[in-house]
């Protein structure tokens, strides 16, 4: 039973006065998410991160990342769950401003990676801007953070292609290109989670005293 059905049906009862006609277990379900929602904004960081990977976050980020660069993805990670809190629910409408604040919210992790785990600068391609620099950087390494680098480099060219969308005609005249933003949530729904099980992967393996 998914979450607006649910609500569906606590509405309908609560109107009618019968919930106990309800399945305990939809219920349960449904309170479980609410609680989870409300005190989501007390670690936003931990919220987003397990709503995404639907699992529990059984590593110590705010202790490995420390400061800039936790408080800083935490701050773009409420960013997202202001304009979805709940990653299955994420509309074709919203995936745009979505995927620019995600791709922030990991920015800060690949940072910390390359500086403080790799102990690298980052470096700079030709005819590639920082961000999509960092994600080569990443993809050209001999380990596991390498699957990480190239699908963020996807998820990049799928955030250029939702914001850069002008095309000049032979005549001169331009146009602006309709995004394919099904398509477009479709893949970020698999290769986003994905990103982030390689994050949690490779911590653990380097920091393993603090999970």
């Amino acid at each position: 039973m998914t979450y607006s059905e649910i609500q569906r049906l606590e509405k309908r009862a609560q109107h009618a006065n019968q919930q106990s006609l309800l399945d305990p277990e939809a219920l349960e379900g449904y309170y479980s998410k609410q609680e989870q929602k409300d005190t989501g904004k007390d670690n936003p960081f931990v919220y987003f991160y397990e709503d995404i990977i639907e699992a529990k976050l059984l590593i110590n980020f705010k202790e490995i990342l420390g400061t800039p660069y936790y408080p800083n993805a935490e701050s773009d990670a409420w960013c997202c769950l202001h304009i979805c809190d709940e990653f299955k629910k994420l509309s074709t409408w919203s995936v745009s401003g979505w995927l620019q604040n995600a791709l922030k919210f990991i920015d800060h992790m690949v940072l910390h990676y390359i500086q403080k785990e790799l102990n690298e600068l980052p470096k700079k391609y030709s005819q590639k801007g920082e961000e999509s620099s960092r994600y080569q950087q990443l993809s050209e390494k001999p380990t596991e953070i390498a699957k990480a680098g190239n699908k963020l480099l996807e998820l990049y060219k799928l955030r250029n292609g939702l914001e850069h969308r002008t095309r000049t005609l032979p005549d001169g005249q331009q146009m602006i290109l309709k995004p394919k933003r099904a398509e477009i949530r479709k893949t970020v729904s698999k290769l986003y989670p994905e990103v982030l099980h390689v994050f949690i992967s490779v911590y653990k393996e380097k920091n393993k005293a603090s999970i």
